[in-house]
C-alpha cells in the first residue's frame, strides 16, 4: 500500500471511509496515521523495564489505533490525532498494567516509599538518599531498588486496582488528551534535563540494553551503586510528575467556571 501524502487525499479517505466503513479506506488511514503509535512508544520507552518488548507496546498502540479509526465521530469537535492518541496510549498502558508484577502487598510498600519521599521533601526541604527512604520505611536498600525496578508500570502508569476493565477509555474532553499528550512532553524534559550520569544510566539501560554491570563498567562504579543512582532517578522522575499533574489539576479547577 502506498503511504497517503497530499492532505486531499486524506479527506477522500476519511470521505470514503465514514461513508461506506470501507475495508481498503480503512487500511490506508492505518498506514498513515502509524506514526502516532511510535511517537506514543518512544515517549514511554524509558519509564519500562527492560524485558518489554517493544514490538509488543507498538501491536497494542496499532489496536488503539484501529480502535480510534472505528470509533471516531468528527461531530465531536475532537481532531483525530488528538482522539487517536489517547486511544493508542490507553491501550498501550492498559497491556502494561496488566503486567504488573508486584502483589498487593509489595505495591503498599512502594506506596510507602513514595509517601516517605513526599513527606522527606516536605519536612526537610530537600530529596532523601535511598538511605533516608530505608531508615524512615524500614525497608533495605535492595528491596527498595526492587520494587521500583519492578514496579514501574505502578510507579508511573497508575496501580491494576484503578483500573475499571473496560478496556480503552473514551475521552470526555479534549483537555484530558492535551493533558496527556503535554504530561508525556514534560517528561521528556525532564530526562533531558537530569544530570549527565544519570541521563547516560538510563540511555545505557533502556536504549542501549546494557546491564548494571556492564552500566558500572562503563562508569567504574558497582553494579549495585549503579541500581541505586536507576532508583532513585525513577523515583525523583515520578515526584516531579507528581508536583506537574497537580499543578496542572489546580489551574484546571482555576479555569473551571
Amino acid at each position: 500500500m502506498n503511504i497517503v501524502e497530499k492532505s486531499e487525499d486524506i479527506e477522500k479517505l476519511w470521505h470514503d471511509f465514514l461513508t461506506r466503513r470501507d475495508r481498503a479506506s480503512r487500511e490506508k488511514l492505518l498506514e498513515h496515521y502509524l506514526f502516532l503509535v511510535r511517537i506514543v512508544v518512544g515517549r514511554i520507552l524509558y519509564l519500562l523495564p527492560p524485558y518489554i518488548d517493544r514490538e509488543d507496546l507498538e501491536g497494542y498502540g496499532i489496536l488503539g489505533l484501529l480502535q480510534a479509526l472505528d470509533r471516531f465521530e468528527p461531530r465531536r469537535g475532537v481532531r483525530f490525532e488528538t482522539y487517536a492518541l489517547s486511544r493508542i496510549r490507553g491501550a498501550i498502558l492498559d497491556y502494561l498494567r496488566s503486567l504488573d508484577p508486584l502483589t498487593r502487598g509489595e505495591r503498599q510498600n512502594l506506596r510507602r516509599v513514595l509517601e516517605a519521599w513526599r513527606q522527606w521533601e516536605k519536612e526537610k526541604g530537600g530529596e532523601p538518599t535511598l538511605e533516608d527512604l530505608s531508615e524512615v520505611t524500614g525497608l533495605s536498600l535492595r528491596e527498595i531498588t526492587w520494587l521500583v525496578e519492578q514496579g514501574k508500570p505502578a510507579l508511573f502508569f497508575g496501580e491494576e486496582e484503578e483500573i475499571e476493565g473496560e478496556g480503552v477509555r473514551e475521552v470526555p474532553d479534549p483537555s484530558e488528551v492535551l493533558e496527556d499528550r503535554e504530561l508525556l512532553e514534560y517528561l521528556g524534559r525532564l530526562i533531558d534535563e537530569l544530570p549527565e550520569r544519570e541521563r547516560l544510566i538510563l540511555s545505557l539501560y533502556y536504549f542501549e540494553g546494557l546491564t548494571l554491570r556492564e552500566i558500572g563498567e562503563v562508569l567504574s562504579v558497582s553494579e549495585g551503586r549503579v541500581s541505586q543512582i536507576l532508583t532513585r532517578t525513577l523515583l525523583r522522575l515520578r515526584m516531579r510528575l507528581e508536583e506537574w499533574e497537580g499543578k496542572q489539576r489546580g489551574e484546571g479547577r482555576e479555569k473551571a467556571p
